[in-house]
């Protein structure tokens, strides 16, 4: 069990250290499987993600189990854990219900199996055996100034500040706290800045001044928040967007570029096709650890990432101010802007009233066939429809009388 020092409090580095652990011990298990939880879990896409983990290089077990109940689809993944040895992380657990609705199939069978959890809440971490808990600290002083040198200046002989820059170096860096995540964050924000007192000042004082004055957000909150505001024009958008989707969603690279394309966020560049600029986009993000890489093709090249929940709550809320986008789960509590311009559903929900929605992206199969066709009719500004996530068998008529500049159907045969 990987726990915070304190309730609450994100960006120590757990998840880095449980995929860290997870890399180089798999492969001393018979099976294993990574699945985040996330605030708003459901106990069928949770089972069906571990499910998809365990058999992804066995096609045939994993098509027999899409039909499957869920007290089916339980029993089965049970019946194949207890007859190995087996490695499962359950990644950012906030609900102790969450663990118990799975414990039940992670049987004790003598084999040296491991399950692993990361959580900020104590009331999850009372949870492991005593003395199977690993509570995360602040970085000390040296740790942390090795990380902050590690980051900002990635070429330079052993990651060393030069002597110029120390002082100012030393004063951003306390104001990090030893947070990891604020470390890496504000080191990555000046690895692409010019290496002069002047700039570095600039930053450090307009830091302070967020500090000072955007008191509503916590010291790690505003550095990511400095992190933002310097993100060239051409990738705010872009980033912004990763934020409609679920907490702890995989963001496929294809997807991204073809989404963000359809939108207009996508600049040309010399002889590069759209889509080579848009992975430019990604790597940029990734380089400025506003996105993680989270996994590469056998190619070498990107193909899905994740955002820092910290770092998605921050975006969402810009989102929200800046009609930027709307996204609908069950974190909304019933309530919606209604004068966004994109949605992302994410579960079975009627809809109308949004007059002004350029986009609508769907997540969910469960969706009614007749939300689609409202909210097309209520919106003249619709562009991009991505419905890859609904099993429908025609596109709505609804949308022959507007001009879609890209959309996605995912066609179900019966």
């Amino acid at each position: 069990m990987l726990c915070d020092s304190s309730a609450r409090n994100g960006g120590l580095g757990k998840t880095a250290l449980a995929a860290n652990v997870y890399r180089k011990e798999r492969e001393k298990f018979q099976c294993y499987a990574w699945v985040s939880i996330s605030q708003t879990y459901s106990r069928e896409v949770i089972l069906r993600n571990i499910t998809k983990e365990l058999f992804k290089d066995n096609v045939g077990v994993l098509s027999s189990t899409l039909d499957m109940d869920i007290m089916s689809l339980e029993e089965t993944l049970k019946k194949y854990l207890e007859q190995r040895k087996y490695l499962i992380i359950l990644d950012d657990v906030w609900d102790p219900e969450a663990f118990h609705d799975l414990s039940r199939m992670f049987t004790h069978n003598d084999r040296g199996s491991r399950v692993m959890l990361t959580t900020r809440e104590v009331r999850v971490a009372t949870l492991a055996s005593p003395g199977h808990i690993l509570t995360l600290e602040a970085l000390p002083e040296d740790k942390a100034w090795d990380l902050f040198c590690k980051k900002a200046f990635p070429r330079d002989t052993n990651h060393k500040c030069p002597t110029e820059l120390k002082p100012l170096s030393e004063e951003i860096v306390g104001k990090c706290k030893g947070l990891p995540l604020a470390i890496v964050s504000i080191g990555s924000l000046l690895r692409v800045r010019e290496k002069t007192m002047e700039e570095w000042r600039r930053i450090n004082d307009q830091l302070s001044w967020e500090m000072i004055n955007n008191s509503k957000l916590d010291h790690i909150r505003n550095i990511l928040y400095l992190s933002f505001i310097y993100l060239p024009t051409h990738l705010k958008s872009c980033f912004l967007y990763c934020s409609l989707f679920p907490e702890d969603y995989l963001l496929h690279r294809k997807q991204l570029a073809r989404l963000w394309m359809a939108e207009g966020f996508i600049e040309e560049r010399g002889g590069s096709t759209l889509e080579e600029v848009a992975e430019g986009y990604l790597k940029e993000l990734t380089d400025r650890n506003m996105l993680q890489l989270v996994e590469r093709n056998h190619f070498g090249r990107m193909k899905k990432f994740r955002m820092h929940d910290l770092l998605r709550e921050l975006a969402v809320d810009l989102c929200k101010k800046n009609c930027f986008g709307v996204t609908y789960d069950d974190e909304c509590g019933g309530s919606l802007e209604m004068d966004g311009r994109r949605l992302v559903l994410h579960k079975h929900q009627q809809i109308s009233g949004m007059h002004q929605l350029r986009t609508i992206i769907t997540l969910s199969n469960s969706m009614p066939s007749t939300t689609i066709p409202l909210l097309c009719k209520e919106s003249k500004y619709m562009t991009v429809l991505e419905l890859s996530g609904l099993p429908i068998k025609k596109i709505p008529d609804a949308i022959g009388g507007l001009l879609i500049s890209a959309i996605w159907v995912c066609v179900i045969q019966k």
